[in-house]
């Protein structure tokens, strides 16, 4: 019986433990591993970490979680991960309009997309 692919998300990353050790509890399962981290020197030891300890494909970029704009895992987002050299990622951030006292509509803000 051939199991379904499972993805495993970790929006605050760190050195990526909680990625690792659930690539090792499941090593035979059909897992994909995702991963976003907003510090530098943080992201590049779970590069590190994932690529000594991990048994399953994985993505990790470096970015701000909460300005994401995610749209899963088939985002293109994904494949600017595990780079070294960190990508520039401002095009995938979700960017509210300007709030100014002349020009702020309730319902135009509460109708983004």
């Amino acid at each position: 019986m051939e199991l379904p692919v499972k993805t495993q998300m970790d929006p605050c990353t760190g050195t990526g433990r909680f990625l690792f050790v659930a690539s090792q509890m499941m090593p035979q399962a059909p897992l994909v591993l995702f991963g976003v981290e907003i510090c530098p020197p943080l992201y590049h030891a779970c590069l590190v970490n994932m690529a000594m300890f991990s048994n399953h494909p994985y993505s990790i970029v470096c970015a701000d979680t909460l300005r994401l704009g995610l749209s899963g895992p088939t985002s293109k987002m994904w494949d600017l991960g595990n780079r070294w050299v960190l990508p520039d990622l401002s095009a995938f951030y979700w960017k509210p309009p300007p709030i100014r006292k002349d020009a702020f509509s309730l319902k135009a803000f509460t109708e983004l997309k």
